[in-house]
């Protein structure tokens, strides 16, 4: 649950701390003093895109921060284990999630003081909080979304992953297979680039590591001269001139046993110059080898150069590295090799296709049978929700057809072959339409409301958020919407923004919205209603509007009465 919100200089809000009921949250305020700015604010927290006009004029950036109490999500769910790739560690059951937008619409995201992307949060937010906006109708009107509900619902995503796999397999052959069908024009012309392409990278002889070699024989040819006679000096001072390192040496050792001779050995240090003077004599050995062995050959140096552009050139033609041309140059010769042998290559694909193609088909058809079970349950208790909801003769239905192709064969997709449309009546005798073509915004609303109850009971979403569910409905509707925004909320939290009474008589935590001016400035402001006097005036508002009466009252004070 969201225990607690925090929102510095975002839009008309200056700064601002809620803290929440884990039921139901109910938004009120007169019209236009910004009751959405908090469900703005916190879709911002939860991957929503930015802009500069959200930060309130004059400020440097907006903060928000939210607060979620982890306690009751298992171990096992989708936000754990995205917590768990990001090795993000959660402490007392607690995740801070926090987003800063600066004066020029840029983002900082953190999630337990920990640096994200805005796309993170998002996948956080996916699985922390369903939001009904105001706009949501028209996606529940795309006929995709319709489909990903109704298999969200029947824990169908399983079946369509496979499905979805497979018909990438499938028509990675259709391509492949449409390929080798080309025109023998095409094909001439495919084998002709591709036999040219595969020459020219093999004339290079490249290897994986070439380019390196390169770079690391290219210094020494350009500078060679230089490293020749520096070499040939240190080798002339160590063992060539008269009076070199290793003829002192010698001299020096000559010393050492005249002096242990006379001494009698006490000296005896003869044994470590002899060590000394070994390894100096393999220094001046290494230095004569390398020196002999660096090619001062103008040729050679220009012949490295050439290659390297020639590597560049194909780079810019093939891939960004040599590994990626090579891997470019075997699957070109791939495809070069099943163009030359395209009529074996046809008989074996057309059998892979068929194979696969039935299994498609089979797997398409056992989802379409799971898939319209799950509709016909889902219609069922959407429809009776609809019924409570005030539309007693209202009638829901969710078609399930087949997509039929061009050529008359069904149109396989990652989803399936299935298409859904969700299909209302709001009245007696008139048919079963498109929901888009018929349903009024109020019955919308309540549809919409029906979903949201049916399928989220399915959902492991914590925190359900509806801004303005009531747009169009009457006082008693409302009444009934209100009941079901608490029976939801008795497994889940939920949020609502409204301007009906009868709604707000049944929140947990009721927070009023006010827009205020101070000293030539504009604020919003959110104000806990957290004694029954103030719920009364606040609700009595709702119910007289501006000018308060008794009368406004006392219905509040029986509204509150019945609703508790």
């Amino acid at each position: 649950m969201l225990e607690e919100l925090t929102v510095k200089n975002f839009a008309l809000i200056e700064t601002l701390s809620l803290k929440f009921s884990d039921k139901l949250n109910i938004f009120t305020g007169e019209t236009g003093a910004g009751k959405s700015i908090t469900i703005e604010a916190l879709g911002l927290l939860l991957g929503e895109r930015a802009n500069a006009e959200m930060v309130r004029t004059g400020t440097p950036k907006a903060v928000i921060t939210g607060t979620f109490n982890l306690e009751t999500a298992p171990k096992n769910s989708p936000l754990h284990a995205l917590l768990k790739e990001q090795d993000i560690s959660v402490d007392e059951n607690l995740l801070i999630l926090r987003r800063e937008v600066d004066s020029a619409g840029k983002s900082k995201c953190y999630c337990n003081d920990q640096p994200v992307t805005v796309a993170f949060l998002s996948k956080i937010g996916d699985t922390l909080v369903d939001i009904h906006g105001q706009n949501e109708h028209q996606t529940l009107l795309k006929p995709q979304n319709q489909l990903n509900m109704a298999d969200s619902y029947g824990d169908l995503q399983q079946q369509r992953e496979k499905i979805a796999l497979s018909n990438k397999q499938y028509q990675s052959l259709l391509e492949e297979i449409s390929n080798l069908r080309l025109s023998q024009q095409e094909r001439d012309q495919k084998i002709d680039i591709y036999k040219f392409q595969v020459k020219e990278i093999d004339a290079a002889d490249l290897k994986p590591n070439s380019e390196e070699e390169i770079d690391r024989i290219l210094p020494q040819l350009k500078n060679s001269e230089k490293l020749i006679k520096l070499l040939g000096d240190a080798y002339y001072m160590l063992e060539e001139e008269d009076s070199s390192v290793l003829t002192r040496l010698f001299k020096i050792n000559q010393i050492i046993e005249n002096v242990n001779s006379i001494s009698d050995g006490a000296f005896g240090a003869n044994a470590q110059l002899e060590s000394i003077t070994a390894q100096l004599k393999e220094v001046a050995s290494s230095i004569e080898k390398y020196r002999d062995n660096l090619n001062m050959d103008p040729k050679e140096l220009d012949k490295l150069l050439e290659k390297k552009d020639l590597i560049l050139k194909l780079k810019r033609k093939y891939g960004a590295t040599v590994e990626e041309v090579l891997a470019y140059r075997e699957k070109t010769a791939a495809e070069l090799s099943k163009l030359e042998n395209s009529s074996e290559s046809i008989n074996e694909l057309e059998k892979k296709i068929n194979v696969l193609e039935k299994s498609l088909l089979k797997q398409c058809e056992a989802l379409s049978v799971e898939r319209k079970n799950v509709c016909l349950k889902l219609q069922k208790l959407v429809e009776k929700e609809i019924r409570d909801l005030g539309m007693e003769k209202a009638k829901f239905n969710i078609a399930v057809t087949k997509e039929i192709d061009a050529n008359g064969r069904p149109k396989i997709t990652n989803t399936g072959y299935d298409k859904i449309d969700y299909m209302f009546s709001p009245n007696v005798g008139e048919e079963v339409k498109p929901l888009k073509a018929i349903a009024s915004g109020g019955e919308m609303s309540r549809t919409m409301l029906a979903l949201k109850a049916v399928l989220g009971k399915a959902s492991d979403v914590p925190i359900m958020v509806f801004d303005e569910i009531d747009a169009g409905v009457s006082g008693p509707m409302a009444s009934v919407i209100g009941s079901k925004l608490e029976q939801l909320s008795k497994n889940r939290q939920v949020f609502c923004i409204t301007h009906m009474a009868q709604i707000a008589g049944y929140a947990d935590t009721h927070l009023k919205v006010e827009k205020t001016v101070k000293a030539g400035r504009t604020f919003t402001e959110v104000i806990p209603v957290d004694n029954q006097a103030a719920r009364i005036e606040e609700i009595a508002r709702m119910i007289s509007g501006e000018k308060i009466t008794d009368t406004a009252r006392k219905h509040a004070k029986e509204l509150l009465k019945n609703q508790r």
